[in-house]
């Protein structure tokens, strides 16, 4: 008795460890998704950045040369 209670119970925890493939329950899967996500939101923020950026320069060269550039 006591080794059908032991086998049972190790059965149930590792069914539950193996369980790898569903993406809603893989760490891993979770972690690579976080970080594409907050990469892609540091790549539209530098975007963002880069553009007032060169519309500051921008005009700044139409007040110097009386032109716009673009």
């Amino acid at each position: 008795m006591e080794r059908d209670f032991y086998n049972n119970f190790n059965s149930n925890f590792t069914d539950y460890g193996q369980n790898i493939d569903d993406p809603m329950f893989n760490p891993i899967m979770q972690y690579e998704q976080a970080f594409y996500y907050y990469k892609y939101l540091c790549m539209q923020m530098d975007y963002k950045i880069k553009c007032k950026e060169f519309e500051k320069l921008s005009n700044n060269q139409e007040n110097k040369s009386g032109r716009r550039i673009e």
